[in-house]
């Protein structure tokens, strides 16, 4: 392993070169989407159908096209936007971190992926599904099951729900690279070690305004994308079957979570990127890999920089911190600037960029 041989250009991007980034990033490793995401999203989608579904079903019956049925239906697409909004960072686990070693392997295997997931499942299920409230939403959709349109279970409630998912992904985006690549602990009862909470806030701290002003033109951005997959999905189907109805049961079951679905998907890769980029940014990864990489080939590849730990998490085992990591967060933990140096490895690999 050479790290500064990585499979992306490790340099600064503006945001418009991150799109491009992500665009040369699906063509280059489809699996991450295709395979890593749709196992991530599939239970997810299967139980949002079970949530909403019973909604144009039931209205299917009685027609689609009268006023009831409108509010009915817009309270369907509404709650199942939300829903996909609330759930994509849990869904995007596998995605993340997929690209996250797929930075120093030019193909990671999905068996060291999953093994991953699975161990640090306990810390991003609660942080990911119920700290951002998927799951607390679904239960409130359960117990509303059958029930009739509502203005304030259906109208404010959700928009409360979007408000909120709003402010966290805008001022703290990154928390589920902390957790999966990072590998922060929850909480800690030594003050040496880098809790999440105490990651995130020196990560987002100082570009607060940056990532606002980028969350805001990345939505603009996913929300076209929306509508043009949506639109594309109907005009195939029109095009193969002569079927041109934009509001029917296949629309609605299919076609809308579809849509959702995919734009999750890039979501999480583009805020991948972004991650990548505001490490850069902040603590100037591109020199510490060359450091790093010019110490392991002076030096050999026990040079006390953690070196090991990033070949073991590089298998899938969990990385273990070692001396310098702990005397990075005693000096992050006096305000001391040089503690991004000896971050974990597994920090290390996600700062990098495919090629």
């Amino acid at each position: 392993m050479q790290l500064d041989r990585t499979h992306v250009v490790v340099r600064l991007r503006t945001l418009s070169e991150i799109g491009d980034l992500a665009l040369i990033m699906i063509r280059r490793y489809p699996a991450s989407l295709l395979i890593g995401f749709t196992a991530g999203a599939m239970v997810w989608a299967i139980l949002n159908t079970a949530l909403l579904g019973w909604i144009p079903l039931q209205e299917a019956d009685y027609g689609l096209n009268d006023e009831e049925a409108v509010g009915e239906l817009t309270r369907y697409m509404f709650w199942m936007a939300v829903l996909v909004l609330l759930q994509a960072p849990a869904a995007g686990v596998l995605t993340t971190l997929y690209l996250g070693q797929a930075v120093f392997e030019q193909r990671p295997t999905w068996a060291s992926v999953f093994k991953e997931a699975k161990r640090q499942f306990p810390r991003w299920f609660w942080v990911l599904g119920v700290q951002r409230l998927a799951i607390p939403t679904m239960i409130l959709l359960i117990v509303r099951w059958g029930e009739p349109l509502s203005g304030f279970w259906d109208v404010f409630v959700p928009i409360c729900l979007l408000l909120f998912a709003a402010i966290v992904r805008s001022s703290r985006p990154f928390v589920p690279e902390i957790i999966l690549l990072e590998q922060c602990p929850l909480r800690s009862k030594s003050d040496l070690e880098i809790t999440l909470a105490r990651r995130s806030k020196s990560l987002h701290g100082p570009m607060a305004s940056d990532l606002g002003g980028r969350f805001l033109a990345v939505s603009f951005v996913l929300l076209i994308l929306l509508v043009s997959v949506l639109y594309s999905l109907v005009f195939v189907r029109g095009i193969t079957l002569g079927n041109w109805r934009v509001m029917d049961l296949l629309t609605l079951l299919v076609f809308i979570p579809l849509a959702l679905w995919t734009v999750a998907a890039v979501s999480v890769l583009v805020r991948l990127l972004n991650y990548l980029d505001t490490r850069i940014r902040l603590e100037g990864w591109e020199v510490e890999l060359a450091v790093r990489a010019e110490a392991m080939r002076e030096f050999g590849e026990n040079t006390g920089l953690a070196v090991t730990s990033s070949q073991s998490n590089a298998h899938g085992s969990p990385a273990r911190p070692t001396k310098s990591v702990k005397a990075s967060a005693a000096t992050k933990a006096s305000g001391s600037t040089a503690s991004s140096v000896t971050q974990p490895v597994q920090a290390t690999r996600a700062t990098e960029t495919p090629k």
